[in-house]
């Protein structure tokens, strides 16, 4: 099955996934070259038509009793129809605060960020890694910056019947997704050193 062609498949069974199907909590451990540094969390919750995300993630990076880098990360969107129509991001990066807010107007997406002020397509999904329609999109939302980044997704191979990608462009990383679209594991670079997500209860999905 080609790419493209799959990750519409992953992401049809996912938003046609009735709701008591759908995983209403997502845990990840956090992994920083294989020690553990803290976990990302993302609730769903789908009701009157429209699916709710809440995100939090946090991580501390530390040396004996100091701390030498943190991040914290929270943010919230509201889907109705396949679509974001709105989203409200806060992120702390070390002491370097920002803030994102989406709302869906007139037929597009309207974004304020560190990007500036500016209409999206309507469709933009963001880089919050749980949807996986979001290895099918050349452009995303980035959820701390406020901008719409480039990005070019891959098929790798993945063990057992997932599915397993890995995004090029600005968004650099390795994504991992179950038979029926749920998000299953992430792994990437940063400061140059390995990052990979650990689905609690479970082995590591991707450990590249």
């Amino acid at each position: 099955m080609r790419p493209l062609i799959l990750a519409f498949a992953l992401a049809i069974a996912f938003v046609a996934a009735p709701a008591s199907a759908l995983p209403q909590t997502l845990e990840f451990d956090v992994l920083r070259e294989g020690s553990p540094i803290g976990g990302h969390r993302v609730t769903i919750d789908t009701r009157d038509g429209e699916t709710h995300v809440d995100i939090a993630i946090d991580l501390s990076v530390r040396f004996a009793f100091v701390t030498l880098y943190r991040y914290t990360h929270r943010s919230t969107e509201v889907w109705r129809a396949g679509r974001l129509i709105a989203l409200d991001a806060q992120t702390d990066d070390n002491g370097e605060r920002t803030r994102v807010q989406a709302r869906a107007r007139d037929g597009a997406l309207a974004v304020t960020g560190s990007g500036g002020d500016y209409l999206a397509p309507a469709d933009a999904i963001p880089t919050s890694y749980w949807n996986p329609d979001q290895v099918a999109r050349r452009r995303l939302l980035d959820t701390q910056s406020g901008k719409l980044i480039d990005v070019a997704a891959v098929a790798v191979p993945a063990e057992g019947t997932g599915a397993m990608w890995r995004l090029n462009g600005d968004l650099e990383a390795d994504l991992a997704y179950g038979p029926t679209g749920e998000w299953t594991g992430l792994s990437f670079v940063a400061r140059g050193a390995r990052i990979v997500y650990v689905r609690r209860g479970q082995t590591a999905a991707v450990a590249r």
